[in-house]
């Protein structure tokens, strides 16, 4: 279902409360759990399912709802207040309960109603999941008909009730922005994102490529993209029109900084330090909220996040991060934990956006390098530059290939390998630190001419890291 309606009230929305705002809607509407899970569902007397409803999530920084809904919302709200999120049939009568029940909520605990686009993609089929719009034998279809689209916890459980089995496609209009999280999974394996254009047309948000729909793989192009000279051997296959157009002269450069870590003791909060120690020396300010998903509604706190791990060992999981409104530059990322017996790899992705590419000077990241190295925070560390917004969300357009701008090895890598292998290398490396927290920062850029050959030092680095490490 592709019919949003977000309702943020000020008090608590139990179940008495969302009681009382369905018999406002109906008196003849029925409530059922949906499965084993914890969300409600919204069935007419013939049994057919109207609205989906999620459980209320606390909101401990509205700056998250600002980012994502609309900066006027939050306004007349109490300091802490509740996120209640309804998905709803796309056709009128699925809008128009989705709509007064969120009307009726907000009337009686006190708050506001955003609603989303019509989403009114002609797509629609009912299925088992509540977040789908459409199932093919091999994918599913999530539409969000929104003005900045997160990895939402519907995203996460469509994924979660397919995982292994089928992709996740998002469909989203043409004037729809995707958060970094959901870019981010898009652009993997697993996911596509598929663009519905002016003309009703759809294509591939991120190659251009038209693509049609099938009844075994969902949306798919005619030739899919693979490799880096892929389209050296295709030259027929061109992007729709209006893809490669330039970005607006508001576009910035965004940088992305991605840490592995490697905590010995699990049990230390240390989680979330690495991510922090990046955003305040990238965008100056702290990460200012978190969560398991999009929106990030819960308030930095690296124990918290430590405690949300444990209870999910040892299966994997990925926090996100945002920053605060009005201080530095916006940012945003992930965090990705899984489990190597006693110990928690930690990987780490951060994205900062800046208003030009001369905003950010190279010397800040052998400074960064040492700072994580000095507080035992990095294994590996990639920084790569990537024309495109300062908001750091993304539009369905080419923005450019993504430039390596330096690498580094952490402490423990650099014992391992040695200081004379790790410095001989196709990039010269930097040492920064001292005694046993030194580490090697290689930039690329200063040795690279061209977006090609940045990338081709950095194959030849990375193979070359690898040889000596076999040794």
């Amino acid at each position: 279902m592709s019919y949003d309606v977000v309702a943020l009230v000020g008090r608590f929305p139990d179940e008495r409360a969302i009681v009382h705002a369905l018999e406002g809607v109906d008196p003849e509407l029925l409530l059922h759990w949906h499965a084993d899970t914890n969300l409600l569902q919204i069935r007419d007397r013939a049994g057919h399912l109207l609205a989906t409803i999620e459980p209320g999530q606390r909101v401990e920084h509205p700056d998250e709802v600002v980012r994502l809904l609309d900066p006027d919302i939050v306004a007349g709200l109490p300091e802490t207040f509740w996120w209640v999120e309804v998905r709803a049939r796309p056709d009128g009568q699925g809008r128009e309960v989705a709509h007064r029940f969120g009307d009726g909520l907000a009337l009686r605990l006190g708050g506001a109603v955003w609603t989303s686009g019509t989403a009114d993609f002609d797509l629609w089929k009912e299925s088992e999941h509540p977040a789908v719009e459409r199932a093919a034998d091999r994918s599913v279809l999530v539409a969000q008909d929104r003005r900045v689209v997160p990895f939402s916890s519907w995203v996460g459980d469509a994924i979660a009730t397919h995982t292994g089995q089928k992709m996740l496609q998002v469909l989203t209009p043409s004037t729809a922005r995707l958060t970094y999280g959901m870019r981010t999974f898009l652009a993997g394996p697993l996911g596509r994102w598929v663009v519905r254009g002016q003309d009703g047309d759809h294509f591939d948000g991120l190659t251009g490529l038209a693509v049609r729909w099938d009844d075994v793989h969902g949306f798919l192009p005619d030739q899919e993209p693979s490799g880096l000279h892929w389209a050296v051997g295709k030259p027929g296959a061109e992007p729709v029109r209006g893809f490669l157009t330039d970005f607006p002269e508001t576009t910035g450069t965004q940088v992305v900084v991605d840490v592995s870590v490697l905590h010995q003791d699990p049990l230390v909060p240390r989680v979330g330090q690495a991510a922090q120690v990046v955003a305040e020396h990238l965008a100056k300010a702290a990460p200012r909220a978190w969560g398991p998903h999009e929106p990030t509604l819960r308030a930095w706190d690296r124990e918290q996040m430590v405690a949300f791990a444990h209870r999910r060992k040892p299966r994997a999981c990925v926090l996100y991060l945002s920053g605060p409104q009005g201080r530095g530059h916006p940012f945003s990322g992930q965090i990705r934990l899984s489990w190597r017996g006693s110990q928690v790899l930690e990987q780490v992705s951060v994205v900062v956006g800046f208003q030009d590419e001369d905003a950010i000077t190279p010397e800040v990241f052998p400074v960064l390098v040492e700072a994580l190295a000095s507080a035992g925070l990095v294994e590996a560390l990639r920084v790569l530059r990537i024309p495109g917004r300062v908001d750091v969300t993304y539009v369905p357009v080419w923005a450019g290939p993504a430039i390596p701008v330096g690498l580094a090895i952490g402490p423990e890598r650099l014992r391992r390998i040695g200081v004379g292998p790790a410095r001989s290398g196709p990039i010269a490396g930097t040492l920064v630190g001292g005694g046993e927290h030194r580490a090697v920062w290689y930039p690329v850029l200063r040795d690279a001419a061209s977006p090609l050959r940045a990338l081709d030092l950095v194959q030849r680095q990375t193979a070359h890291m690898a040889a000596v490490s076999r040794r």
